[in-house]
């Protein structure tokens, strides 16, 4: 049966998914997220943990990656595994974090690290999974890396060849501050490489990895900064130059596909800043505003597949936005997201 042209311009162009983060129960929200750029949330699908109160410095608890979609469940220690298919997310299983509060998961194929921060008490770590066929997380045995309590990740992540790790830990404290590397071996386990200090005013959360594997950009949100950092064949890092965005508390990134822009979202100015990347270096694009947010509320990133639109969680506001990118890399804001605070306090975003 022929399709009418109306079915497929109402068709969604992919999904966008958030967690609820809520204590009692956990859930992924997800959006039908259509080709103007607007958001349908179509429902929830509840992961079995539990979510964390207040504001935790992360990047990627929430991670879309081939059929799957993996979620951190920071209050209840494990993480969730969902299918994704035509009829929506079905979960696979629900495993331990073997750590306390993850907030940050990395994946290499078949391969799985999740970052867990801990807190009060606990000791931060790295913790090595094997996805398999039927989306089951199993522990790879000795795994494990440990960091100073106090100094646990903010996020990990995989590199575009697969082998290279980087971590962002330590960051509620100038001298803690550090980006460390690391190098994937055939058994699974991760190798350290180097471990540098952020620099400066300090106090890392997000990073990206340029597409071509040389470089990391690291927020520094008390500097309100991003520093680059140079990633060597072997994995090890060198440190590079530190550009500000003149704005309060740089925390969340996303990069272009291309890797010709960076945007960092600014946590306590509500804005975010534009910068084009060139030979390594960054320049400042721009500054765009959140409209109608006081506290401190911008977070999480996410890209458009195609590059046109940039989506910004906000948590105390309980929304998403839409903003538009230009042909210069600039934004416009193009629509203040729904208030979803019934839905929960929002925390990362995934997309497809």
């Amino acid at each position: 049966m022929a399709v009418s042209a109306f079915a497929l311009a109402d068709a969604p162009a992919g999904h966008l998914y958030t967690l609820t983060n809520r204590t009692e129960a956990n859930s992924v929200a997800v959006f039908d997220r259509m080709a103007d750029g607007t958001l349908k949330l179509t429902g929830t699908m509840p992961t079995g943990g539990k979510g964390i109160a207040g504001d935790v410095d992360d990047q990627n608890a929430l991670v879309a990656t081939g059929d799957w979609l993996l979620a951190a469940n920071p209050g209840s220690g494990d993480v969730t595994v969902f299918k994704k298919s035509m009829g929506g997310l079905k979960k696979t299983g629900q495993f331990s974090s073997h750590g306390m509060n993850p907030v940050s998961i990395a994946v290499s194929g078949e391969t799985v690290y999740v970052a867990n921060q801990a807190g009060s008490g606990g000791t931060p770590n790295l913790t090595g999974f094997h996805l398999s066929k039927d989306g089951k997380l199993t522990m790879i045995p000795g795994s494990q890396l440990t960091f100073p309590a106090g100094a646990g990740p903010a996020q990990i992540e995989f590199g575009p060849d697969g082998k290279t790790l980087v971590a962002t830990n330590g960051h509620q404290a100038a001298e803690t501050s550090r980006v460390s590397s690391y190098r994937l071996g055939m058994d699974g386990k991760l190798m350290p490489a180097s471990s540098l200090p952020t620099g400066e005013a300090s106090g890392d959360v997000g990073f990206s990895w340029s597409p071509d594997g040389k470089h990391v950009f690291v927020s520094n949100f008390r500097g309100s900064a991003v520093v680059t950092f140079n990633v060597r064949g072997d994995g090890t890092l060198n440190r590079g130059a530190t550009m500000g965005d003149g704005e309060t508390a740089a925390c969340w990134t996303a990069i272009s596909k291309d890797g010709s822009r960076l945007y960092v979202a600014n946590f306590v100015s509500n804005s975010v800043t534009s910068f084009e990347v060139a030979m390594g270096g960054l320049k400042k694009i721009g500054t765009a505003a959140r409209m109608g947010v006081n506290s401190p509320d911008t977070k999480d990133l996410a890209l458009s597949p195609d590059g046109k639109f940039l989506f910004v969680l906000g948590t105390s506001s309980g929304r998403i936005d839409t903003f538009e990118i230009g042909m210069d890399g600039g934004l416009t804001l193009r629509k203040s997201g729904d208030n979803l605070m019934m839905v929960g306090n929002l925390k990362g975003l995934a997309i497809d």
